[in-house]
């Protein structure tokens, strides 16, 4: 069996190929509300939960998984660490799928790089005026704690666990953008008209993860962008390209 830690779209994408050809697959994602966005199919055993190391090599040994296909986001480091080494402490196949860069060499002029978010909250804090989060709501906590909350308008997925994280770290309802994703560049610049946006933090999420449009709409609307480089991971048996990660399966699986 085929086990996918999925939770993005690309990680659908995959896991919907796999299927339409038949393939029995286990499915991980961190969330119950990932969990609902996977294609429900009996060939298709769906686990929402963050699994730590233990829990992947329990299931692995329980489901007989015979190859492991990392589809997490590219922020996900400790997802993806703890799923290197289950792989090899139960001595199966562990392969990367990871989304390929977004060409930013248009947006150069307006893009500050910084390489984590510990330097992005000292960067925002030298900023006067309003900031578009759009990194989601894992490390919302660093930047709550360290900026001034009526400058913070975060932008989180709109289910009830995440409106009320930001409320417990002092957003106003009023500053908190709770939409559900893709985001064209028109629906970017009016979230920045609306809230008067001085400047727009991203992750480099790839085309996929919508950074062009963020971009796009931040060269429109004249404001910088504060991109967060993605983590230095050192992954192995690394694809971008769906089709070849799936034919090195099928050879490996078969």
């Amino acid at each position: 069996m085929i086990m996918v830690l999925s939770g993005t779209k690309d990680g659908r994408e995959l896991v919907k190929s796999f299927l339409d050809k038949g393939d029995h697959l286990v499915v991980t994602t961190a969330t119950d509300y990932g969990g609902t966005l996977i294609e429900k199919n009996e060939l298709c055993t769906i686990i929402p939960k963050k699994l730590n190391k233990k829990e992947m090599e329990e299931l692995i040994i329980e489901k007989n998984i015979k190859v492991l296909i990392d589809a997490t986001h590219p922020y996900a480091v400790e997802v993806s660490q703890n799923a290197m080494d289950a792989c090899e402490n139960t001595n199966i196949l562990y392969f990367r799928y990871q989304r390929e860069k977004a060409n930013l060499d248009k947006y150069k002029e307006l893009v500050q790089y910084v390489s984590n978010y510990e330097r992005a909250v000292e960067r925002l804090k030298k900023i006067d005026g309003n900031i578009l989060l759009t990194t989601g709501s894992k490390t919302l906590e660093l930047f709550a704690k360290n900026l001034p909350k009526e400058k913070l308008f975060p932008r989180v997925l709109p289910v009830s666990t995440m409106i009320k994280k930001c409320e417990s770290l002092g957003i106003k309802p009023s500053n908190i953008i709770a939409m559900q994703g893709p985001f064209s560049t028109e629906m970017n610049m009016e979230m920045i008209k609306k809230y008067q946006i001085d400047i727009l933090v991203s992750k480099e999420s790839g085309d996929i993860g919508g950074t062009i449009e963020k971009l796009e709409s931040a060269k429109r609307m004249n404001i910088p962008v504060l991109l967060i480089e993605r983590p230095k991971v050192a992954y192995k048996n690394v694809f971008e390209d769906r089709n070849l990660l799936m034919k090195k399966v099928s050879e490996a699986y078969g």
